[in-house]
């Protein structure tokens, strides 16, 4: 099996600062993959958003460039990795309340973020940002950290977690196998208002006609502005492929 993969970020046409921050890294030995995509959305109802979801990207970045450096991808146990995950998460959801003390500023960010060691994948949620699998069908496998509530008598929701947000931090998981030919796709909520399963699943076809990944998400996010979508806009694609691949490769997406 072989993954490719690739993200935008975008700053959209209303806002005056993209408060989003996205990642994606992986690497290969011997067909077998690690691999891990993350989105970020900035509070935009709290100060400096943008700080905070750059602050915890920054710490994935590093995160991962640690593990890269002794991890054995055939051997290791995934329960170990993503319990080394978790301490993480839990040191960045720190680091982004130290942010806001030593700055006295109120900050914050949602945080989806996917790992795929082998044939297995992990998923950390906090917020409402988004990871979707398409395999025939869009299929969402987090779960939105929101609350609805009656406002000028109509119900909306409200985000009610976030990076940053409470000393003891809250968040989700999700956990399974994928096989060859799964397509992941993470988003901020700037990607998902106005997504469909046709938009993916054209984005799955093409890519099966040998279209760059790059365009292909270029051209989604152009559609979501068109249909109307003014926030920030992230998009990122992890695409499984057949094919056998020896040695060593290490693949980066900024």
């Amino acid at each position: 099996m072989r993954l490719n993969g690739g993200c935008i970020t975008d700053i959209g046409i209303s806002r005056k600062v993209n408060q989003d921050a996205i990642f994606l890294r992986y690497m290969e030995k011997n067909g077998q993959y690690f691999a891990v995509g993350a989105v970020c959305d900035g509070i935009g109802g709290l100060e400096y958003g943008e700080r905070a979801s750059g602050l915890v990207i920054q710490e994935i970045r590093k995160w991962f460039g640690a593990i890269a450096s002794w991890i054995n991808i055939e051997e290791i146990k995934p329960e170990i990795l993503c319990a080394h995950l978790l301490d993480g998460v839990e040191e960045w959801n720190a680091k982004v309340r130290n942010l806001s003390a030593a700055e006295r500023i109120r900050t914050g960010t949602t945080l989806s973020l996917l790992l795929l060691i082998r044939e297995y994948y992990y998923i950390v949620q906090v917020g409402d940002s988004r990871i979707y699998r398409y395999r025939g069908c869009l299929e969402q496998l987090t779960t939105d950290a929101t609350v609805a509530r009656l406002k000028n008598g109509k119900m909306k929701n409200y985000l009610a977690n976030y990076m940053g947000k409470d000393e003891k931090l809250w968040f989700s998981t999700a956990q399974g196998t994928f096989r060859e030919g799964d397509m992941f796709f993470f988003c901020s909520d700037g990607g998902y208002h106005f997504l469909t399963e046709k938009d993916v699943g054209e984005v799955y076809t093409n890519y099966g006609r040998k279209t760059d990944l790059k365009i292909e998400l270029e051209k989604l996010l152009k559609m979501m502005i068109s249909r109307g979508e003014s926030d920030n806009i992230s998009m990122g694609i992890i695409m499984t492929e057949k094919k056998k691949i020896g040695g060593w490769r290490n693949h980066i997406r900024k």
